[in-house]
């Protein structure tokens, strides 16, 4: 396994990247000049029925509302939908996106426009709320508000009820997933992540079935969740549904499992108990099938990071056999990840273009990246993972920077993944309710054997709920 030190290296890269960033401002400044005025004049009366009201509506609502989705994570602790609640939050709100730290997105900018449910925020909006803020969060004319822009899908979709009082925003599952007992998490947790199996609590699997759509439910003091089958759950994101015609075979046999993320106060008193649930949709007989959504975890965990190291570098590679379509890519790492880029080289090109660029990963927002529209990968083609790690005393997250770190299931441990949904590119037309082929089926019940097999150890690995680690406070 090759691992190198990059820092001299990347220092370099950004040092030549302000020059040459340099020679394009000053041969652009009068546009620059212009730009800037604009915001100026935009923020320099701020007021919430003005420009704030709008600003938090496409940014801020689709998680902080009544009407949130807490499919994969803790519940917002404030809605912002109405002046008096958006006054009182005003000076945190201001700070947050100061420092990056809301909304919640790691893909670089470079990447805006490429994938669902992003959230970006303009440099116009970021100034709005901090120069709102600075003056004192005045709430201007109600009757001179702006048309309010509609918020995300995920906020104003209806859920429907299933006969336990549960929300599903997908709608009622026609299989549902749990533990076998509720999990309790323990008055000493403030922070932890366990890998749990899931077996059938509603509904049967008494066939193959292929899967439509997946859900996440949670309970108390979960952060988000993590899960082959049922895909990723972060605050405020919606259920994963595939294009029409596209869709998972679910065997007859499945090994579900979910990677939970606890948080929650430590300290007598704060026990609670989680019931979180998963669901699934199935398409219906008669359905089409084109293409079959298969997922390849590109996990790698022959590293060793070495005690006090700010940036070491892992490397991983996934070569291309037939062409594919890419859906979606979800790096994963635990609390020294630093940073992580998937590249592409097709055997038509010497060079590399980027996938997704992450430059500040951050432990606590796990996001699966789904592309807007499935992306042709040819044959012959590699995928490039690289991911960097802080082992420094640096990193507020790092449990311990005086040991070396090797890959393992515990969260004290390491992880270099970057898991991939995808599917073959021929259109193979399966009709719902009919034969499934039989290479299909044994690639499925291949990769539920694979599961199988790597999962004893890591639920091993996190069955104590009794290690504590702080999470970093921005």
């Amino acid at each position: 396994m090759n691992a190198v030190r990059i820092w001299s290296q990347r220092t370099v890269r950004v040092l030549a990247f302000a020059a040459a960033a340099g020679i394009v401002l000053a041969g652009d400044a009068a546009a620059q000049d212009v730009r800037q005025a604009g915001i100026d004049e935009a923020t320099s009366e701020a007021t919430y029925y003005g420009a704030v009201q709008n600003v938090l509506t496409r940014n801020c609502v689709g998680c902080h509302s009544a009407n949130a989705a807490a499919l994969g994570g803790i519940t917002p602790p404030m809605e912002l939908t109405s002046y008096e609640m958006a006054r009182r939050w005003s000076s945190r709100i201001a700070t947050a996106v100061k420092n990056n730290y809301m909304p919640p997105w790691d893909a670089d900018v470079q990447h805006q426009g490429t994938f669902k449910d992003e959230r970006y925020i303009s440099d116009e909006d970021k100034q709005i709320l901090i120069s709102w803020a600075e003056a004192g969060a005045p709430m201007g004319d109600p009757s001179e508000a702006e048309a309010v822009v509609s918020s995300a899908d995920v906020v104003t979709r209806t859920a429907e009820v299933a006969p336990d009082g549960s929300l599903w925003r997908a709608g009622v599952p026609d299989v549902t997933f749990g533990f076998q007992e509720p999990v309790l998490v323990c008055e000493e947790v403030e922070d932890w992540q366990p890998r749990l199996p899931m077996q059938v609590v509603d509904g049967e699997i008494a066939e193959p079935r292929w899967i439509r759509s997946m859900e996440i439910n949670t309970g108390p003091s979960v952060h988000h969740t993590v899960s082959s089958h049922l895909g990723v759950g972060v605050p405020g994101r919606g259920p994963f549904e595939f294009p029409e015609g596209w869709g998972i075979l679910l065997t007859e046999d499945p090994y579900v499992s979910i990677s939970m993320h606890y948080h929650k106060e430590a300290g007598p008193g704060t026990a609670v108990l989680d019931d979180t649930r998963g669901g699934m949709k199935f398409y219906q007989n008669g359905d089409v099938i084109d293409h079959v959504v298969e997922t390849n975890l590109q996990g790698f965990m022959n590293f060793t990071i070495p005690a006090g190291d700010p940036n070491y570098a892992v490397y991983n590679e996934t070569h291309f056999d037939e062409d594919i379509y890419l859906l979606s890519m979800g790096p994963h790492a635990h609390y020294r990840g630093k940073a992580v880029k998937l590249e592409l080289k097709r055997p038509d090109s010497p060079f590399r273009e980027t996938l997704l660029w992450i430059p500040d990963y951050d432990f606590n927002w796990q996001f699966q990246y789904e592309l807007k529209e499935p992306y042709l990968i040819p044959a012959g083609s590699t995928m490039y993972i690289t991911w960097w790690f802080d082992n420094s005393a640096d990193n507020p997250y790092n449990p311990d920077p005086t040991v070396e770190v090797s890959g393992g299931p515990a969260t004290t441990d390491e992880m270099a993944n970057a898991r991939i949904y995808f599917a073959r590119t021929n259109p193979l037309g399966l009709v719902v309710g009919g034969d499934v082929p039989e290479e299909i089926l044994e690639r499925g019940r291949a990769a539920e054997d694979r599961a199988r097999s790597r999962a004893i150890g890591w639920e091993r690995a996190s069955q104590s709920c009794g290690v504590s680690i702080a999470s970093r406070s921005r």
